[in-house]
């Protein structure tokens, strides 16, 4: 747990999702979520986002509150909350992935959840190991702009 009490999320794990579209979620992850529900969403770099329902809730209130008169906004709102669901948690510690947000992400049998803090990612296995390669080449250039942009 972190400071302020709540779960923090780290490091990736490989799972099979079931043939009924379920995914187990991996035991070192289980203790983040409570009263066995969560809220999966589509991510914004093709994955699908398994959120805590306190974490999805500070997100769903600074989404709501843009300005609807931003068509931009809008937008984002509309794709947001349309592509958000809410969903138990099994007593075998699984979730029901939706079938349109696995097709909109591309995710088969064969899957990675990534720890990213305060929620987790779910991405097709194949999709990950070609994005983490990329991502791992420009880590060190990104990390410097970005400690650089902080000051």
């Amino acid at each position: 747990m972190g400071e302020s009490g709540r779960y923090m999320f780290y490091g990736q794990k490989e799972v099979v999702i079931d043939e009924k579209a379920r995914l187990m979620l991996p035991s070192s992850y289980r203790d983040g979520f409570k009263d066995n529900i969560c809220y999966l969403s589509l991510g914004l770099d093709n994955c699908l986002e398994v959120y805590p329902q306190s974490v999805y809730e500070k997100k769903v209130e600074k989404i709501t509150s843009l300005n609807d008169f931003d068509p931009s906004a809008r937008k984002v709102k509309r794709t947001f909350l349309s592509n958000t669901f809410e969903v138990n948690i099994d007593s075998h510690h699984r979730i029901l992935l939706p079938k349109n947000l696995m097709v909109k992400v591309g995710i088969k049998r064969q899957v990675i959840v990534v720890g990213m803090f305060d929620r987790l990612e779910i991405w097709d296995y194949d999709r990950f190991q070609e994005e983490s390669l990329e991502e791992e080449k420009s880590f060190a250039d990104d990390s410097m702009k970005l400690v650089q942009n902080e000051k």
